[in-house]
């Protein structure tokens, strides 16, 4: 007798059981996606200890009769795909028929969905074997109950987390499908305690509200376009704004909440410069592609996806995004008053199944730095550096500039501002110096602290990264060579992309299996270790396994401005502050360094004359 035989059919429903349903949040997931599918426009969840004793998901949407209640419950039984046709244009969010089987062979499941609202019918099941089926009343739409899950399989109940742990992995789902659909009221209630809302308003700006915090609504921007094969909605908060991890960047295709690293990389880098080192940005990225371009189909809990002009669509995301934060003016206003520093977000709560968890965020949160330039009491290089006569800033205009009006704390500020004449900055004028680090200006509006090695910074930074974007660096050889030893991994890499070196502005021969020298430098590395640029240049391209001439340009660029730039704890003439000023102003980002640290901030007059206690607090 040969050793192949077939499973049962039991068996095989725990099989498949085990991979769609790993946890509470599964089957949460399942069904409030079948629940989309069915046109609901509300749908609550209700739950018991974070979904480990009950789950209950009721919806309003087109619901089921008797014959599609029974065939619900057989594996790969579905209304949404009926031929190979339909798999390679999914617009649906469940396709496979897998969820109700699955679900039901590991718990106790019972269902009552109706139609017309008028006869319904109910069928339940415990542990995979039919129980009950009969005819009852019901509200139109569909009611799911699930208890007792993994009650067959109790070697799953140990890889289950915390309460807490568990809720917390149901409602961060729950957030990101309802910033897929917008239109629809979510309600979660946990132990009759409702704990999450959304209003079904089918604006950005309200759910992020919602889910965020109010302030983060009065911070929301967007960017729209249309590129091949494809339509594209980008909503993020303004930089100050931002997370540890990357957790709160959500990517939504055709309705679908997925994830793909490349394109969520792609935002990040589009942040670069803007957000301190090792933050990232809060965003929903919505994209309409043809379902052709785009397989859902690559595993079992369908949110990894592949997408065919992947490439094409994360350098037009970093274009448009960049543009739309280089139109807006992003100084960070601080708060400092007893009253907002009691205001924070709420926390969100991830496991360690999400990587990472996420702190709660405080309305304003300023970033930590060590800032080790504070302890450096002289100036290294001349003061001069960073006014290079290559740059052509203009000259800071006249004190009888218009000045902008007070505007209402409370109000939401036009995201466009004026960026005519390629002003970013508003008029302000000098006060003073404080610790030989920080200028001090003031206008109508408030009170402005400029940190001044990070403006220096930024304005050498540009002027380098420009220089390095002339595809014909000027470079000169020098009268002994520089040795620059390598492991064989390195090599190899030298050894393919000499050409990259070369456009940089580096000329390097091998006189070895693993040995080089550099022969030829570029004219703007005033340094005297010109053998640590080609280590970082080499080092970039081993970590990112590819080679990106853009890259080693702000890298390189990010380096040079932060040595060549004015130190802390140096006092400048009003001469160079003025000149500061101007050249900062023309930057194309004046609001940040290289390294994503603010150059300015700002301090409203409300707030200080509630910090004086001049107006009462609000």
């Amino acid at each position: 007798m040969g050793k192949i035989v077939k499973m049962s059919p039991e068996l095989a429903n725990k099989i498949a059981a085990g991979e769609v349903v790993e946890r509470p949040s599964s089957v949460v997931k399942e069904l409030v996606e079948n629940a989309i599918d069915a046109g609901s426009t509300d749908i609550k969840i209700h739950l018991k200890r974070g979904g480990l004793e009950y789950i209950r998901v009721i919806d309003n949407g087109s619901g089921m009769d008797k014959d599609d209640v029974e065939m619900a419950f057989v594996p790969h039984a579905t209304s949404k795909i009926k031929n190979e046709y339909d798999l390679f244009r999914i617009m649906t969010l469940g396709f496979r028929g897998e969820a109700i089987a699955s679900i039901a062979a590991v718990s106790n499941m019972e269902i009552t969905s109706s139609p017309d609202g008028i006869e319904g019918y109910k069928c339940v099941y415990k542990a995979g074997i039919r129980r009950e089926g009969t005819i009852t009343h019901s509200n139109r739409g569909t009611d799911i109950t699930v208890t007792n899950l993994f009650i067959n399989t109790p070697a799953r109940l140990k890889y289950l987390k915390s309460e807490k742990s568990e809720l917390s992995s149901i409602l961060f789902f729950v957030e990101r499908i309802a910033m897929a659909h917008l239109d629809i009221r979510f309600t979660v209630t946990n132990d009759d305690r409702q704990v999450f809302y959304t209003s079904g308003s089918n604006k950005e700006a309200n759910l992020i509200g919602e889910i965020y915090g109010l302030e983060c609504a009065k911070n929301v921007l967007e960017t729209s376009y249309v590129s091949d094969g494809y339509k594209a909605h980008i909503v993020f908060l303004k930089p100050q704004f931002y997370r540890s991890n990357k957790l709160e960047i959500t990517m939504v295709v055709n309705g679908r909440y997925v994830k793909n690293y490349n394109v969520t990389n792609a935002l990040i880098d589009a942040f670069d410069t803007y957000l301190p080192i090792g933050k990232n940005p809060i965003a929903i990225m919505y994209f309409d592609i043809d379902p052709l371009l785009v397989d859902c189909n690559v595993h079992p809990n369908k949110i990894e996806i592949k997408v065919a002009n992947e490439a094409q669509i994360c350098e037009k995301l970093k274009e448009e995004v960049r543009a739309r934060l280089k139109e807006i003016t992003l100084i960070p206003k601080r708060d400092f008053s007893y009253a907002q520093s009691e205001k924070y977000k709420k926390a969100t709560i991830f496991d360690s199944n999400m990587q990472e968890s996420s702190p709660s965020l405080t309305l304003n949160e300023e970033p930590q730095y060590k800032n080790e330039l504070t302890s450096k009491p002289t100036l290294n290089i001349e003061p001069e550096t960073i006014y290079t006569d290559s740059l052509t800033y203009d000259e800071p205009k006249a004190i009888e500039q218009e000045k902008e009006p007070i505007k209402e704390e409370n109000e939401i500020e036009s995201e466009v501002e004026e960026i005519k004449e390629g002003k970013k900055l508003p008029y302000m004028e000098y006060v003073g110096q404080a610790f030989g680090t920080y200028l001090i200006f003031q206008n109508s509006d408030g009170l402005y602290l400029m940190d001044q090695h990070a403006a220096a910074e930024r304005v050498n930074f540009e002027y380098y990264f420009g220089i390095l974007g002339n595809p014909n660096q000027p470079k000169t050889d020098l009268l002994l060579p520089i040795s620059l030893p390598l492991s064989r991994k390195e090599a190899l890499y030298v050894e393919e992309h000499l050409a990259n070196f070369e456009e940089i502005g580096f000329s390097l021969e091998q006189i070895g299996d693993t040995d080089f020298v550099i022969r030829g430098v570029p004219l703007w590395a005033k340094m005297d270790n010109f053998e640590n640029i080609a280590y970082d240049i080499i080092a970039k391209m081993i970590d990112n396994d590819k080679v990106s001439v853009a890259q080693f340009r702000e890298h390189i660029a990010a380096t040079v401005a932060c040595k060549a730039s004015i130190k802390a704890n140096h006092s400048l003439s009003r001469v160079e502050i003025d000149t500061l000023l101007a050249n900062l102003n023309k930057c194309k980002n004046p609001y940040t360094c290289p390294h994503g640290r603010p150059t300015i901030i700002k301090l409203s007059v409300d707030e200080l004359e509630r910090m004086f206690e001049r107006i009462q607090s609000k």
